[in-house]
């Protein structure tokens, strides 16, 4: 019975050689020590000097179980690294009483001292537990005394009976790494697909089988023959390494740094029983499909809704005489009014219909799948659809299994189809929030299998209505504006400063504006209205000799290119299409005169469009401007082009006026 192995390898390539040091726990060498930053990068602020695991199939009374061995050791170079003291150990609760278990977690910082070599450790006491989502939990500690030219290391024992979780591994970070290693011991009874992201080739790889042998169940020898019910199997070794691999640094306009950065998933295809058969673990998407819909959590507690549904109906809900729009805007309104989401995503509910139509709360699938079925109570063909956040990556639509997913919502079927969900209030009834917004989504239903995109190609808008009065006399100026905001702008702002106007004066304050007077808004709680912020302010004036110097744009258009790189091996992506628009009136202080106007510019093409069109009419500066990206996503080939566009908005938009004392 041999191991079995399939790989499959993704994107991009690069070169790699490496600096040698020591790989073992607990000594340190003087190399180490000496090494005053990385070679290949040498403005990094600290580097990882290896990175290494070990996944083996232990021996346990039910079967199988696997022990994951990680040893980690980094070195700070200057204080703007310090952080990477912080160390977090996610590990799987399933629900239902199991759990992985972290078995023992040591860690050690190491400091010159007047020549000598000063070993910390790390105490245990200090460790703690935070709950990350109803399945995930983390152990989280930060070394003792780290400072600049600090070493420190970890190394941590995690056991799980989980074989559909075997520990995947990631090669990159956030700061170089120049060495990191894998090493899996397989046992013939599982077998894995390993998907490969980042890379075409390892620097080192081998396989090849182990020299001891292990049993299961009784095995009996007679003359060298096997004669007993037991199986005698070696363990296959895969050991993956790569050296010198560059820091991940442009996480700007991604879905997830998980999406791109070089690591190994595994997903575990087949079961091959000692006893003898096969069980296919991958299965197909319509198999999934009907697996869901027979889920306790899924499918049933779709149908046990149905009962409360009709409570619902008959006590609150009136769709008589209501059009299509209407009655989907009622439904939805009445989940978000009488329900209450608590933070965790899930594509499977975390109590019964009962449970949750009795306590008003639960997480994303107790609130749509109820949603789904007001819905198809209602007479709409409507259906739950799983997809992925943001967060927790993209699906591998070649690879049908079911993790790949971590929400629910609710597709509508009307003349015009949509996704609903009940999670959040400052959006529109046909909007799903921005973390969910992440390439496509499967139908659940029985009978086929359909891919939605997520994407929404309606603009986000926020038009900025700005007058600044100029006091030449006090260096200032009265700052009068309205900011009209729709879609997922209107949401952002809503979702981060819930209508606080303490929080949004000290948004505001964080501009050229320095002392605000007067804040109003209005529609908070409308989703079909402009979110309107309204204030008054003053801004200081820079004066120059008898010129008096003003920034138009007050710090409130894009300031810095974050587009950094100068090339891209991946998309661009802004979640949704939006644009700014500014309608800015200055009025002219008597006794002065324009000097220095930036010129008008206009550019208008399938990507994007960027327009200034300043008219000086003597006592009066009007400047209409605005940009828009027309897209919510754009490809690699693209991103020269938008990378040359942001240039562009941060110069234009942050151009100054210069007034001129009229002799």
């Amino acid at each position: 019975m041999k191991s079995r192995l399939l790989i499959i390898l993704f994107f991009i390539t690069h070169q790699l050689f490496s600096q040698e040091f020591s790989r073992e726990f607990g000594r340190i060498s003087q190399n180490e020590i000496d090494l005053k930053s990385d070679e290949k990068d040498p403005e990094a602020g600290a580097v990882i000097l290896f990175d290494m695991g070990e996944s083996i199939f232990f021996d346990t009374e039910s079967g199988y179980d696997i022990r994951f061995t990680r040893t980690k050791r980094m070195k700070i170079f200057d204080q703007t690294a310090i952080e990477n003291a912080e160390v977090s150990i996610p590990f799987y609760v399933d629900g239902y009483g199991k759990t992985e278990t972290i078995k023992s977690i040591e860690a050690f910082t190491y400091n010159i001292e007047e020549g000598r070599l000063i070993k910390k450790a790390l105490d245990q006491s200090t460790i703690f537990e935070e709950r990350i989502s109803e399945r995930w939990r983390e152990k989280k500690f930060v070394f003792p005394d780290v400072r600049e030219g600090s070493i420190f290391e970890f190394k941590y024992v995690l056991e799980t009976p989980f074989h559909f979780n075997l520990p995947d591994w990631t090669f990159q970070d956030k700061i170089p790494t120049i060495y990191s290693q894998y090493r899996v011991r397989m046992i013939p009874f599982y077998e894995y697909v390993f998907l490969v992201q980042g890379i075409s080739r390892f620097d080192y790889q081998k396989s090849e089988v182990a020299k001891e042998k292990r049993t299961w169940g009784s095995v009996i020898k007679d003359h060298g023959r096997n004669v007993g019910s037991g199986v005698e199997f070696q363990d296959y070794v895969h050991t993956y390494a790569l050296k010198n691999i560059p820091a991940f640094k442009d996480e700007s306009y991604i879905t997830s740094i998980n999406d791109y950065i070089i690591k190994m998933d595994f997903q575990l295809a087949k079961f091959h029983s000692p006893t003898g058969g096969s069980n296919n673990i991958i299965s197909t998407w319509p198999e999934l499909n009907k697996a869901l819909l027979k889920h306790e959590k899924f499918g049933k507690y779709l149908k046990s809704c149905n009962r409360f549904v009709k409570k619902v109906f008959e006590a609150d809900i009136n769709l008589e005489g209501k059009t299509e729009k209407e009655k989907s805007e009622i439904i939805v309104d009445y989940v978000k009014s009488n329900f209450s989401w608590n933070g965790f995503n899930s594509k499977y509910t975390s109590k019964s219909a009962k449970e949750f139509f009795t306590q008003k709360t639960g997480n994303s699938a107790d609130i749509n799948l109820f949603l789904t079925a007001l819905f198809d109570y209602a007479g709409f063909e409507a259906h739950p659809l799983i997809l992925s956040t943001r967060n927790h990556g993209k699906i591998k639509t070649d690879y049908p299994f079911d993790h790949f997913f971590n929400y629910t919502v609710t597709f509508v079927n009307s003349k015009q189809p949509f996704l609903a969900d009940g999670t959040e209030n400052y959006l529109s009834y046909n909007r799903i929030p921005p973390r969910c917004i992440n390439e496509k989504g499967l139908l659940v239903k029985d009978d086929d299998v359909n891919w939605f995109g997520l994407n929404n190609n309606v603009v986000s808008w926020e038009n900025r209505q700005i007058n600044i009065n100029v006091d030449a006399e006090n260096l200032n100026s009265k700052i009068t504006a309205t900011f009209y905001t729709t879609e997922y702008v209107a949401y952002y702002y809503k979702q981060k400063y819930r209508n606080d106007t303490t929080a949004i004066k000290n948004f505001l304050l964080n501009s050229n504006i320095n002392k605000i007077n007067r804040i109003e808004t209005f529609n908070y709680d409308n989703t079909n209205r402009p979110y309107i912020i309204s204030f008054e302010g003053k801004a200081e004036i820079e004066k120059i000799g008898s010129n008096l110097i003003i920034s138009p744009f007050l710090n409130l258009a894009i300031t810095e290119n974050r587009l950094t790189q100068k090339t891209r091996s991946y998309p661009v992506d802004f979640m949704y299409s939006n644009a700014e628009q500014f309608n800015i009136t200055i009025d002219v202080p008597s006794g002065y005169k324009i000097t220095n106007l930036p010129e008008s510019y206009s550019m208008n093409n399938d990507l994007a469009e960027i327009k200034l069109d300043y008219q000086n009419r003597e006592s009066i500066l009007e400047i209409n401007a605005r940009y828009t990206f027309k897209k919510s996503i754009y490809q690699t080939n693209e991103y020269a082009r938008i990378r040359f566009y942001f240039d562009t908005i941060v110069k234009k938009f942050n151009e100054q006026i210069v007034f001129e004392k009229d002799n």
